[in-house]
């Protein structure tokens, strides 16, 4: 059973300003983040190491998985918790990984979301790592045979990179259905096939 590490560290956190700080996440470990005194937070994360780590926003009743992806190596990402929840971040390497960490309290207005959302899954179904570009949003690092819940607007693009250049990969539309599974590794090859890549 894997280890977890539980760290409560809201005493520290000014109800105003973001503050930044290094986290240790031991090898094999979990590191998991609550700030209950805020409505809604943003967690700024930057994965210090050549190393990925999976991050994911947590149910603080059940445990369930609200969202999540992988964060890989150098890359750098933003993660909105609202309250009720708990961030949480996992280290599956044989060796430990720093992360910079900055929090800054957010309105729960963030969550009131403008147009047309579309809730869906990035899968992995392959054994290496697929890292994404989702301008505005995130850059996720989709882990080897992961599954990632994202909340996406009809219209956003997922860029994928290669070769130096981004191409797109897909733009999300009306054809994408709530809660749909899209298999990233195939999605990929296909696009690199029609890009002659």
């Amino acid at each position: 059973m894997r280890n977890l590490l539980f760290i409560a560290i809201a005493i520290i956190i000014s109800s105003c300003a973001t503050n930044y700080s290094a986290v240790n996440i031991p090898a094999g470990q979990t590191v998991e983040l609550d700030y209950p005194n805020y409505e809604v937070y943003k967690a700024s994360l930057k994965n210090r190491a050549l190393k990925g780590i999976e991050v994911a926003v947590l149910s603080k009743q059940n445990e369930r998985q609200i969202r999540g992806f992988g964060l890989g190596m150098k890359a750098k990402a933003d993660v909105m918790v609202e309250m009720g929840n708990k961030l949480s971040l996992r280290n599956n390497n044989s060796s430990a990984v720093k992360i910079d960490l900055g929090i800054a309290e957010e309105s729960a207005a963030v969550f009131e979301k403008e147009g047309q959302y579309v809730s869906l899954y990035l899968l992995n179904k392959s054994a290496e790592s697929i890292p994404l570009i989702i301008p505005t949003v995130m850059n996720p690092n989709l882990s080897p045979f992961s599954r990632s819940g994202v909340d996406l607007k009809v219209g956003q693009e997922i860029l994928f990179r290669a070769r130096g250049k981004r191409y797109v990969l897909l733009t999300v539309d009306d054809s994408i259905q709530e809660g749909e599974e899209l298999d990233v590794a195939v999605l990929l090859e296909k696009r690199k096939e029609e890009l002659g890549l």
